[in-house]
C-alpha cells in the first residue's frame, strides 16, 4: 500500500522562497521579467553567480548544480523551490540527490520541461510539486496563469484546473497527476525515476520535436506498456514540432501524429491542455488526485498541492 502523498504547507504573499538552476543556462535579460513577477509576491533568495553560471550547455558543473538544488531544497526558511529554466542537465545529477531531504523538510517544487525529473523524483519520493512555469518563462505568460499558479501554492482546497479540451476519447477518470515533458519523460522509463503509473492520468507535451519524432516516443511509451498502466491521457503545447520549410518530407502535423496515436488507445483522451512551452502554461498540481471527463473537457483537482 502507498504512503499518504505528502501536500507540503501552503505559501503566503510575502513567504521567502528560492530559485535554482539545475539543468541549462539563464541569460539575465530573460530572467529579468520573471523575477520581477515572482519578488512582487514572494521573498526571493537565489547565489547569482551560481544562478548565472554557464558551462557549455550547463548551467555550471554538475557538482556545483548539484550542491545548489540541495541547499535550496535543504533550507528550512523556503516555502518552494522555482526553477529559472529547463534546458538539460537533471537527469545527470538526480541519481545523487537524496529524497529525504524533500521528505524531511517538504516544499512545493515548481518547474517543467527538464524539470519533469525533479518532478518524478519528487513525486517517487511522496512529495507534491507543481508543473507550472519556470521563471524565465513566467513573464511571458498572462495573467491567468500567474493567478493559477499563485493560486495552486497558496490554497489547499481542491480547485478547477483547465476547461475547454478537446475529447479525443471519451470517459472519465479519476487518478495521480503525472507526466511532462514527452522527450524528457521517455528518458525516465527503463530507470528508477519513473513514478508508478498505474491508474494515473497521465499529461504530456513537447517542443521542438519534428512530427515522426513525436510519433517514435509516443510509439515507444506504447511499446513500453505505458498507456496499459495509465487510466487516461491528456495532451498539452506542440510547440515548434512540425517539418522545417525547406523539408523534403510529406509530413502529417505533430497534432495529427497525436490524434492518430493516441485515438487507438482505450481509455479517455482530451487534447488542447494549455499547458507547456507556448503562450499559455497553466499549473498542475504534479502527483495529487485529479478527475477527467473528458466529454465535459475538463480536469479538476480532488484534493490540493499543499495543506
Amino acid at each position: 500500500m502507498l504512503a499518504p502523498l505528502i501536500r507540503p504547507p501552503r505559501l503566503r504573499p510575502g513567504d521567502p522562497v528560492r530559485v535554482v538552476a539545475p539543468s541549462g543556462p539563464i541569460f539575465p535579460e530573460a530572467f529579468a521579467p520573471g523575477e520581477a513577477l515572482l519578488g512582487a509576491r514572494y521573498r526571493l533568495g537565489y547565489d547569482p553567480k551560481a544562478l548565472l553560471a554557464v558551462d557549455g550547455f550547463l548551467a555550471g558543473s554538475d557538482e556545483a548544480r548539484l550542491a545548489s538544488l540541495a541547499q535550496a531544497l535543504r533550507d528550512s526558511a523556503a516555502r518552494a523551490v522555482f526553477l529559472g529554466r529547463g534546458g538539460y542537465g537533471l537527469l545527470r545529477i538526480v541519481a545523487r540527490l537524496d529524497p529525504a531531504l524533500l521528505r524531511d523538510n517538504p516544499k512545493p517544487i515548481v518547474g517543467f520541461s527538464d524539470g519533469t525529473v525533479l518532478l518524478a523524483f519528487a513525486a517517487q519520493a511522496g512529495v507534491a510539486s507543481v508543473h507550472g512555469p519556470v521563471v524565465t518563462q513566467l513573464g511571458r505568460l498572462g495573467s491567468e496563469d500567474h493567478a493559477a499558479l499563485f493560486s495552486l501554492l497558496e490554497s489547499p482546497q481542491p480547485q478547477g484546473l483547465l476547461q475547454g479540451l478537446s475529447p479525443l476519447r471519451l470517459g472519465s477518470a479519476v487518478g495521480p497527476l503525472l507526466g511532462g515533458n514527452l522527450e524528457v519523460f521517455s528518458r525516465l522509463l527503463g530507470t528508477t525515476y519513473l513514478p508508478d503509473l498505474d491508474g494515473a492520468i497521465l499529461f504530456l507535451e513537447e517542443v521542438g520535436e519534428r512530427p515522426y519524432r513525436v510519433d517514435r516516443l509516443l510509439t515507444h511509451l506504447q511499446l513500453a506498456g505505458v498507456f496499459d498502466r495509465v487510466a487516461a491521457v491528456i495532451f498539452g503545447n506542440l510547440v515548434g514540432c512540425e517539418e522545417p520549410p525547406e523539408s523534403r518530407i510529406a509530413s502529417p502535423s505533430a497534432a495529427a501524429v497525436v490524434e492518430e496515436r493516441l485515438a487507438r488507445l482505450g481509455i479517455p483522451v482530451a487534447l488542447g491542455a494549455p499547458v507547456g512551452h507556448g503562450a499559455r502554461n497553466r499549473a498542475l498540481p504534479y502527483g495529487v488526485r485529479a478527475q477527467l471527463d473528458a466529454q465535459a473537457g475538463t480536469l479538476v483537482a480532488l484534493e490540493g498541492a499543499v495543506s
